[in-house]
């Protein structure tokens, strides 16, 4: 028979008394076991040690999350059960995350392989210990968390329409001329994140009125039945108040707007997403451009890890 390990490697955190199985008059946990609990708890510090490189939708991982566990003097929190939540589906906007629970090695060490991404998003894992549901907060004040990236599957000579309104400061859609800023400057930012496929578009009737089965309709009547054009972005980008200077003169913009994505064969809305930015300069002019470039580079990035 092996020798024991020592008291302090079995566990960080006290497990309240469970009642036995003749016991029917369902006694509690004493408050001694549950202040010995959140005493535990307290003293547990998680750190992720080492975490894989984004992956693209589809592809594994290229190795696993590796966390540590030990108490505040250093000692290592062996055999303590850990949660981690990691995506595990997404709905447009929306990340459901699942459960799991790992055990803590002797030397305070767990290992999580996260499954083959469905879906692409830039989200997270996060690892806390295990407790019982009255102190589920307090567990979860101790968690780390690592970066889930992932990006799009979607090929770089894929086509993807693109249409964004912009508006006037009194709201007013500004058409005609072929002023389309924030439109070019997305399709600028999705080619600078590698969707070489994507192509100015201009459907903003439909943009405005965030119909996504019009839009729709819109691309399918543009396209005419090619097959390369698979995707549609639009979105709308507004002022959030008028331009003002400050007292150093400087001119400030500041624009909110929405964005969406969607699968052009189906209609399907893949993604919805809202930003706002504000941005200052001594011209009016470059103030404006510097602001709807920014606004198009966050809109990118969650095209880039949405579809």
């Amino acid at each position: 028979m092996g020798a024991l390990l020592p008291l302090v490697f079995l566990s960080c955190l006290s497990t309240p008394k469970q009642d036995s199985p003749g016991d029917s008059n369902g006694t509690k946990p004493s408050a001694n076991s549950s202040e010995d609990e959140k005493s535990s708890l307290k003293d547990v510090n998680i750190s992720v040690i080492s975490s894989p490189k984004e992956t693209s939708k589809g592809k594994a991982f290229s190795a696993p999350y590796n966390i540590h566990a030990a108490k505040s003097d250093g000692t290592p929190c062996a055999s303590l059960s850990v949660i981690v939540e990691y995506p595990a589906s997404r709905d447009a906007d929306s990340i459901s995350f699942e459960k799991e629970t790992l055990v803590t090695d002797a030397d305070g060490n767990a290992t999580f392989s996260a499954p083959t991404p469905q879906f692409s998003a830039k989200s997270f894992v996060s690892f806390y210990p295990e407790s019982s549901p009255a102190l589920k907060n307090l567990a979860e004040a101790s968690k780390a968390t690592a970066a889930w990236n992932v990006r799009t599957n979607v090929t770089a000579r894929s086509g993807i329409l693109v249409s964004v309104v912009d508006y006037s400061q009194d709201g007013k859609m500004i058409v005609g001329g072929g002023a389309q800023p924030s439109t070019q400057a997305l399709t600028a930012a999705l080619w600078k994140g590698g969707l070489m496929g994507a192509q100015n578009a201009d459907f903003h009737n439909s943009v405005d009125a965030d119909d996504s089965a019009r839009i729709q309709a819109d691309a399918k009547r543009l396209v005419s039945g090619n097959t390369t054009f698979r995707y549609v972005v639009y979105g709308r980008v507004k002022y959030a108040e008028k331009m003002s200077q400050d007292a150093q003169g400087n001119w400030i913009v500041s624009l909110e707007g929405d964005a969406g994505a969607l699968e052009l064969a189906t209609g399907k809305v893949l993604l919805k997403t809202r930003k706002s930015v504000s941005v200052k300069d001594k011209s009016q002019w470059n103030a404006l451009k510097n602001a709807q470039e920014e606004m198009a580079r966050q809109f990118a990035e969650e095209i880039v890890y949405g579809l």
